[in-house]
């Protein structure tokens, strides 16, 4: 009898690892929760540390969008972005692809978290690039 509550107790225990590592860290500058981009343009947007990019909408709002693992590789700069969901109002979120069309590189967004302006653009800002 002891067996098999200490199946379900481990059982229980490692479902609920997962969901721990799902929490969002802590980062200076940056929001805990996840959000949405509203429809609009895309202002500007800084390349962070590996797969981090910081935009800019056209309210001003920064975002810090973390892109899937290892996506943007090596790539350096950009020429331009292309941001294709299939979210009929034209909002951003975890289901939105962001691509880079002259590199042929497509990436899928993991986080979407409200920002301060990364370091590239104000000098003071808490936000690192990480």
């Amino acid at each position: 009898m002891k067996c098999p509550l200490a199946l379900v107790g481990s059982a229980f225990i490692a479902a609920a690892l997962p969901l721990a590592a799902a929490e969002p860290t802590a980062l200076a500058g940056v929001a805990d929760e996840e959000t949405t981009i509203p429809s609009g343009q895309i202002r500007d947007y800084q390349r962070g540390s590996g797969d981090v990019l910081f935009v800019r909408h056209q309210t001003d709002r920064w975002y810090r969008l973390q892109l899937t693992e290892g996506c943007l590789g090596t790539l350096r700069s950009f020429d331009a972005l292309v941001f294709q969901g299939s979210n009929p109002g034209g909002r951003i979120d975890r289901f939105t692809r962001v691509i880079q069309p002259a590199y042929n590189v497509s990436c899928q967004i993991e986080s979407i978290r409200r920002s301060a302006a990364p370091p590239q653009i104000d000098s003071r800002s808490p936000v690192t690039l990480d």
